[in-house]
């Protein structure tokens, strides 16, 4: 499946939709293409993609069902992966972090703060799911984002803001 996968991403990458879409994005994939009777079933978690990563998630789409007829074609974004470049006050940053924390994330390039139903709205994730997100950003061991009112469980009332004083002597960070 692994070396499958490869060899499609390959094919992709060198294909006229992959090149007509990355001169317009600054964005670089990786997609791993597994048969569903090979590995444990996961639940589909639903959410508000960037039009970027929705954009390319169609260009990829169209070039796979062209390519194989009769296929279908399931995005896990539970499982999803993202490196983001951040810049805080004390340096820069790359940040590797899940899809759903990337999202969470990407919110406050839009306001100073949000509040933890701003951030259901934002990123459209489940209330359940989005407190485990919120926790690993604003409770864990490298917090990016500060919590009011401060504790270590994420409610509904709760409002969140991105962590100024946050440093690490690391450029690369991985929360995740």
């Amino acid at each position: 499946d692994i070396d499958l996968s490869k060899d499609i991403v390959a094919e992709f990458k060198k294909s006229n939709e992959y090149q007509t879409y990355s001169k317009n994005h600054r964005l670089e994939s990786k997609v791993y293409i597994l048969t569903t009777g090979y590995w444990p079933p996961y639940t589909t978690i639903k959410c508000n993609l960037p039009s970027s990563l929705t954009e390319f998630q169609n260009v990829f789409q169209q070039f796979y069902l062209n390519k194989y007829q009769g296929r279908r074609l399931f995005w896990q974004h539970s499982l999803a992966q993202c490196t983001l470049k951040a810049v805080f006050p004390k340096g820069r940053k790359e940040i590797g972090v899940s899809l759903f924390q990337g999202l969470v994330l990407l919110a406050f390039n839009e306001a100073q703060s949000h509040t933890f139903n701003e951030l259901v709205q934002n990123t459209g994730l489940e209330a359940a799911e989005l407190k485990r997100t919120l926790q690993s950003l604003a409770c864990g061991k490298v917090r990016l984002l500060v919590k009011e009112p401060q504790g270590r469980q994420v409610t509904e009332t709760d409002s969140f803001q991105i962590n100024s004083n946050f440093s690490s002597k690391a450029h690369k960070i991985n929360i995740n």
